[in-house]
C-alpha cells in the first residue's frame, strides 16, 4: 500500500511568484486548496483547512519563503489533531526549486501513511489519491497556472 503521495509540476514563474500566488499564505494556498484557511498560519501554529462544512486541523511545521512549506495533519474523516495519536500524523510538504530557465519545479509530497493503522490507513490513502483528494485539488493548481 502507498506510503507517500508525490506529484511534481513545472510552473511558468520564478519561486517568489509561485510562493506569493499559490503557496506562501492562507490566501495563496486557498486560491486552489482548500476553500479557505482559518487560524494561526505560522510555524508551530494550528490552523484549519476548510471545505464547506469540513474543517481539518493542521499544524504548520515549516515555512521558508520562496522555498518550502510543510504541515502535519490526520488525513481522512477524523482530522482533528487530537483525533488520533500524534505519531499517526502525515506530513504534507511543498517545495519550490528554481529551474535554469526561470521557472519553478513544485513538488508536493504527503508522507507517513505507513504510520496510520488499518482500517484508517486504507481510507486515508483512498481519500488522498482520488479525484476527491490530491489529484482533484492539484487539478485546480494546474488550472490556476493554465498548464
Amino acid at each position: 500500500m502507498l506510503n507517500a503521495f508525490h506529484r511534481e509540476f513545472v510552473l511558468p514563474a520564478d519561486p517568489a511568484t509561485v510562493w506569493q500566488r499559490s503557496i506562501g499564505s492562507p490566501e495563496a494556498l486557498s486560491s486552489w486548496f482548500p476553500e479557505r484557511i482559518e487560524g494561526e498560519f505560522a510555524v508551530g501554529g494550528r490552523f484549519f483547512l476548510v471545505w464547506g462544512d469540513t474543517r481539518c486541523e493542521a499544524r504548520l511545521i515549516e515555512s521558508v519563503p520562496h522555498a518550502s512549506l510543510a504541515y502535519q495533519w490526520h488525513p481522512g474523516e477524523s482530522c482533528a489533531l487530537d483525533a488520533r495519536p500524534e505519531e499517526e500524523l502525515t506530513t504534507v510538504w511543498f517545495s519550490l526549486t528554481p529551474t535554469a530557465d526561470g521557472r519553478t519545479t513544485l513538488r508536493v509530497v504527503e508522507s507517513g501513511f505507513d504510520r496510520i493503522p488499518d482500517p484508517q490507513r486504507a481510507h486515508a490513502v483512498a481519500m488522498n489519491t482520488s479525484d476527491d483528494g490530491w489529484d482533484g485539488e492539484l487539478s485546480k493548481l494546474v488550472h490556476q497556472w493554465n498548464l
